[in-house]
């Protein structure tokens, strides 16, 4: 019941300074604000009371403030009298003006005043002797002012305040405040419109409800809601379904803001049907009648709008944005405020359906709207360039993005001040768009700025905590710091699991990162049910359809391909492509993800005329809405020119690299370290065409830029040097080779463990490193290594075990030791069989080696022919076994903000 007042008061304050809003607008329209606005303000060096109150020897502190207080209310009423005489007199004289006398402050009030807003300085009061001059216009409010100081000397006159000259008001209301000096006790005289008088009548009952309630001016309904448990904000649905003391209007709301949309869409049709119905039944076109009514037809198309986007139904939520702005701007204008909010709703929806070239527009006149009418320091002007900076950051346009939060950032903390929930925002936002550029450390501390607010203003265990925890793991993961990731990731679900309940989708969200990076640190089987819990708490709250499941499935085929399952990973993406284009349309770019992910997984299963298409349509789509040079057409370059790699298509591949690395330097600058992966793909490709000197300096660049961003014990550095080793193999330049190898081993041992899967693989490129050599002890040693580590982590049967066995086999058989290999040699194919089929390409070679060793073991070992044999699966990343290639930036990563 509380937490339901709670929210009718907060909202109430919104539609109170949303109105006044409106009110200046039509103020501005016929020159009255500026006529307002030339009203100058005044201030005293002394504005206290000129009398002292010297009784304060005796008593404990609250004696002595209730009697300061009696002897500054006696002043007061002493001089009220004189007061309304004088203000009287002015609205006699001034046609358009009335008096409204009130009684003098009361105690209560009065010590609280003094307390919340001086400190206890009771002096400082300047308003327990008030009154109000109501005036129909502008001209006539001008007049009065000029009146009453007439009537006054200047030294009398202690203050003048002008809240018509400000973009924006901490309530919404304006008027003008003078403070002048009668009978020795400085008043309070508040001239203010008729219109904004009428409304702020209303409006006191729900400050009243403010005080009581404990909620904080900082509060939106959405901080409400996000640290309500579910019990508590289903009590409220039901009171408003009761219609409890009148809050049957307001069940729409709260079904959107509580995330029942389904219901909240149901609650929105009858609302836009009995809309509807209210208009028809109005006859006179152009009555005042006639506009409120068609504009409570515009809200309910917008209401009806949102709860459809928000369950992903963006097909049918477009035409009723489009009818709701077409409705407000044939009533009220196309310059009117309330025009830029839906603009602004447009927009976002069609940002959420990709159709970034139409949104951009949209937030551009919406904010040149807001700006011209509501000034350009209000409020809505920072949530109009936080918006577009949202969007220009999608387009990869970050230099421009962040720009534009830091502008909001600062209106934010100019007018809200320095510890509101929205400055906090204004930080999370442009701390993601600095972590796009790489700027991690810096991303880092604007979290963790973010967080110290929230903490203060929402209490530690607030929702809005756990969303800046998130993001400050998201920073860590990045720069390498995974077990403080982990830490921050447990820390942020359990805030929300306490919070929201275990299945709310924010917990989904904890679920999906925490698996993420899991499966980052090789730990597959504890990310899969972490996953599959996140997936399903999506399909229940979201329903199967939704591209938040899409999205699930697609992180689920990745874990899948991640650990070579591609056969349980095509479904899924088939599965989260069907989704996408069902509900996005088929030129969305999360469409363009999924179709780039099965291509890649196709890939891998040398699939390759099924791939290529995919790449290609994916490519498309991405160059259509982002531009011919966004990241996101790098990275799908990037992918295809993987799948020429593949095939050994090496001068295919190296013209879409070029253009792919071009892109990038052009975006994110020459140094970023999005670059690092296209530099090793180029290297490889100019190293497998025989192009060794541009090869290893395109290594060393990449090895630089890595370091220099993330130092030089990052593990993704051991990445880097693998790739120099084995082209340092290939040119047979075995002992530089193992000596990377041998730097790679250890900066994984200390940063990752030996349990990691990309352990195990630079200890196989090591192993053929040594075997290369002809040093077959120590790779047969390193070998029967790889076989146990295989056999504890996959189990007996698992193909990496096989590939392991195989190459075991073949280190065995170099040094004649064939009757060891065969047995190990047999159960590879053994495996491999079950796994792929006896017709499979790996299988029928190895069982060509098989018979080959056979036949050897019935002749003399000097008959074995030299040379080496194919060694499966010790390629490492993208060498010629076709194995290791890494799609970058389309896994679908950590949400921001």
């Amino acid at each position: 019941m509380v937490n339901l007042l709670k929210y009718l008061q907060i909202e109430t304050v919104h539609k109170f300074e949303t109105a006044y809003d409106r009110l200046c607008f039509e103020l501005d329209k016929d020159g009255g604000l500026t006529c307002l606005r030339s009203i100058a303000p005044a201030r005293s060096e002394d504005r206290q009371q000129p009398k002292v109150c010297s009784e304060l020897q005796d008593g404990d502190e609250k004696a002595q403030l209730a009697r300061q207080v009696e002897f500054y209310l006696q002043d007061a009423r002493l001089a009220k009298s004189g007061l309304d005489e004088l203000v009287k007199d002015v609205a006699n004289e001034v046609e358009g003006c009335e008096t409204k006398c009130v009684e003098v402050k009361s105690s209560e009030s009065a010590t609280r005043k003094a307390k919340s807003s001086y400190g206890g300085n009771v002096r400082r009061l300047s308003d327990m002797a008030r009154v109000s001059v109501i005036c129909d216009k502008p001209e006539d409010l001008a007049r009065a002012f000029s009146g009453i100081l007439g009537r006054l000397q200047p030294h009398e006159v202690r203050r003048v305040t002008n809240g018509f000259k400000s973009d924006w008001m901490p309530s919404g209301y304006r008027d003008v405040k003078v403070n002048p000096v009668v009978n020795e006790h400085v008043c309070e005289i508040q001239l203010q419109l008729r219109q904004f008088y009428e409304l702020k009548h209303d409006q006191h009952a729900v400050y009243e409800w403010a005080r009581e309630l404990n909620v904080t001016a900082k509060m939106e309904a959405e901080q409400l809601f996000e640290n309500l448990s579910r019990e508590v904000t289903e009590e409220m649905i039901r009171l408003a379904e009761g219609n409890w003391r009148g809050t049957g209007y307001c069940l729409v709301d709260l079904l959107t803001m509580a995330g029942q949309y389904a219901k909240a869409e149901e609650g929105s049709r009858k609302g836009l049907s009995e809309a509807e119905d209210a208009f028809r039944c109005i006859e006179d076109r152009g009555s005042k009648e006639w506009r409120e009514a068609l504009l409570q037809e515009s809200t309910a198309r917008r209401n009806l709008g949102y709860a459809l986007k928000m369950q992903g139904k963006h097909a049918e939520a477009e035409p009723l944005y489009e009818r709701s702005q077409a409705i407000r701007e044939e009533v009220l204008g196309p310059k009117h405020p309330d025009v830029a909010e839906v603009l602004n709703n447009r927009a976002t929806l069609l940002k959420s359906q990709g159709k970034y070239g139409e949104a951009e527009p949209l937030y551009a006149r919406s904010q040149a709207i807001r700006e011209q009418v509501l000034g350009t320091h209000h409020p809505a002007v920072a949530t109009a360039l936080n918006n577009r900076a949202g969007l220009l950051s999608v387009l990869g346009q970050f230099a421009q993005a962040e720009t534009l939060y830091a502008s909001a950032l600062e209106i934010w903390e100019k007018v809200l001040g320095p510890e509101h929930p929205n400055v906090a925002t204004a930080n999370n936002n442009r701390a993601a768009v600095l972590g796009r550029q790489g700027s991690y450390a810096e991303a880092a501390r604007l979290f963790e700025r973010s967080q110290i607010i929230h903490e203060k203003v929402l209490g530690p265990e607030h929702p809005k905590v756990a969303t800046d925890l998130n993001n400050r793991a998201v920073m860590l993961k990045k720069q390498g710091m995974c077990a403080e990731a982990e830490r921050l990731y447990e820390r942020s679900q359990g805030i929300r699991e306490k919070a929201l309940g275990p299945e709310h989708p924010d917990v989904a969200q904890s679920l999906h990162n925490r698996a993420g990076l899991l499966k980052i640190l090789g730990k597959f089987d504890e990310a899969e049910p972490l996953y599959k819990r996140s997936l399903s708490i999506d399909e229940k709250v979201y329903g199967p359809d939704h591209p938040e499941v899409a999205a699930d499935l697609n992180d689920m085929a990745v874990l899948m391909e991640s650990q070579g399952k591609c056969a349980e990973a095509v479904p899924l993406y088939r599965q989260s492509l069907g989704i996408r284009e069902k509900t996005l349309g088929p030129e969305h770019p999360d469409v363009a993800e999924s179709l780039n992910n099965l291509a890649g997984v196709l890939r891998s299963q040398r699939k390759f005329q099924d791939a290529e298409p995919m790449y290609e349509r994916s490519l498309a789509i991405d160059e259509k809405v982002y531009g011919p040079d966004h990241p996101e057409v790098a990275t799908g370059l990037n992918n295809w020119a993987a799948l020429y790699e593949v095939q050994g298509k090496h001068a295919e591949a190296e013209p879409l690299l070029e253009r792919s690395q071009a892109i990038r330097e052009k975006t994110i600058g020459a140094e970023h370290l999005d670059l690092v992966d296209v530099i090793i793909r180029r290297a490889r490709v100019c190293d497998n065409q025989a192009k060794h000197e541009e090869a290893s300096r395109l290594f060393e660049r990449s090895l630089d830029i890595s370091e220099k961003n993330l130092g030089a014990s990052h593990p993704a550095i051991a990445g880097v040097l693998n790739d120099m080793a084995e082209s340092l193999l290939r040119q047979g330049k075995n002992v530089a080779a193992e000596l990377l190898y041998g730097r790679a081993l250890d900066i994984l041992r200390a940063s990752v463990g030996e349990e990691h899967p990309y352990f195990a693989r630079l200890l196989r490129s090591q192993a053929l490193s040594v075997m290369g050599q002809g040093k077959f002890e120590k790779a047969e040693t390193l070998f029967k290594r790889l076989v146990s580590m295989s056999e504890s982590k996959h189990g007996l049967d698992h193909a990496a075990v096989a590939t392991d066995l195989n190459n075991l086999a073949e280190v065995l058989k170099k040094q004649g030791k064939d009757s060891e290999a065969e047995p190990l040699c047999a159960r590879a194919i053994g495996i491999w069989t079950k796994g792929k089929g006896p017709h499979d390409r790996t299988v029928v070679t190895s069982l060509n080696h098989r018979a080959e060793l056979s036949e050897k073991q019935m002749q003399p070992r000097s008959h074995i022919p030299p040379g080496p044999h194919l060694l499966l699966g010790g390629c490492g990343k993208g060498g010629n076994g076709g194995g290791g290639f890494r799609d970058v930036g389309r896994e679908g990563g950590d949400c921001l903000g």
